[in-house]
């Protein structure tokens, strides 16, 4: 499976060696930076469209499957994008996607795509059989009704929460009458075990978000979660060896916030991150330790199909 850029921000400006190994194997890139401020946090249908056609053009489905790097993850949006090109190339009747991040994604949003509203539309698409939810730490799951959680998903099975963690510090998280065990509770080496056990189809599309990762091995724009990389690592071999990938999409890269769609949208916007994201500014080392983090991922995940 090839990597290819998908520039939508400063993200992965200045990932040098990630630019070169991707270039080494022909990988694509797609610069659409242009199209990132009306697209970054939320986005509306006619922005997706712009970026729908420049994939459409920059990374046919005739490209084949991809690894896609795509910057920050007020980016995640594009996802359900990525996915309907992978289940095309594939031609598979049927994908599990499992999604790695500290924040379920699951909101109802109108009229558009919101970074944390994607689950929903992903969910929903012709062959995705159900996504898997794995590292969930925020405190999005407490009292998801009050965030417009989309808990229609959990009624209807197309999804399932693995938090690693639940906010009452119980062994499960337990949602519209069901339960889902956590990681901490169950232990990280037998979770891993357990895992690839709730993947029913052959085809797997997995989507990783570095914020499900502890700060000590990435930065990103959002509060993040418990997982070591070493964890995530062993959590994706197991799904890598035993099914078939269609494709794969990494965000989560810190990036400094250039917002767009309009003067209304942008400041809406802004707004909206003062209340949500961290105030402070990464550490010096962010480029390089996201950096690192992608060419680990692009090791593991790039060749694996």
């Amino acid at each position: 499976m090839r990597a290819a850029l998908l520039h939508l921000d400063a993200a992965l400006d200045r990932q040098d060696v990630l630019a070169a190994r991707v270039g080494e194997h022909g990988g694509p890139v797609v610069d659409a930076r242009d199209l990132g401020p009306a697209l970054r946090l939320w986005s509306r249908p006619a922005a997706l469209e712009q970026l729908r056609a420049r994939l459409r053009r920059d990374l046919p489905v005739a490209a084949g499957p991809a690894l896609i790097f795509s910057g920050s993850g007020d980016f995640h949006h594009v996802t359900p994008i990525l996915l309907e090109r992978a289940i095309d190339v594939a031609g598979c009747a049927a994908v599990t996607v499992v999604h790695f991040d500290n924040h379920p994604d699951w909101v109802r949003f109108a009229n558009g795509a919101h970074c944390g509203s994607w689950v929903g539309r992903a969910a929903r698409l012709p062959g995705v059989a159900r996504v898997v939810t794995v590292g969930v730490c925020s405190p999005d799951i407490r009292r998801p009704d009050a965030r417009r959680a989309d808990l229609d998903l959990l009624v209807e099975g197309r999804l399932e929460l693995y938090a690693y963690a639940a906010p009452d510090g119980g062994d499960a998280v337990q949602l519209c009458g069901r339960g889902w065990p956590t990681i901490a509770a169950m232990g990280e080496a037998d979770f891993a075990a357990f895992l690839p056990g709730r993947i029913a189809t052959e085809a797997v599309y997995v989507t990783i978000d570095k914020d499900v990762l502890r700060a000590d091995d990435a930065a990103t724009n959002w509060d993040q979660g418990r997982t070591s990389l070493a964890l995530l690592k062993t959590l994706l071999a197991p799904l890598l060896a035993e099914h078939r990938l269609i494709g794969a999409d990494v965000v989560g890269d810190w990036s400094p916030a250039v917002y767009g769609g309009g003067v209304v949208a942008g400041l809406m916007k802004r707004g909206e991150a003062l209340l949500d994201q961290p105030w402070s500014r990464p550490p010096a080392r962010t480029r390089v330790a996201n950096e690192l983090v992608n060419l680990e991922l692009l090791e593991l995940i790039g060749g694996s199909a």
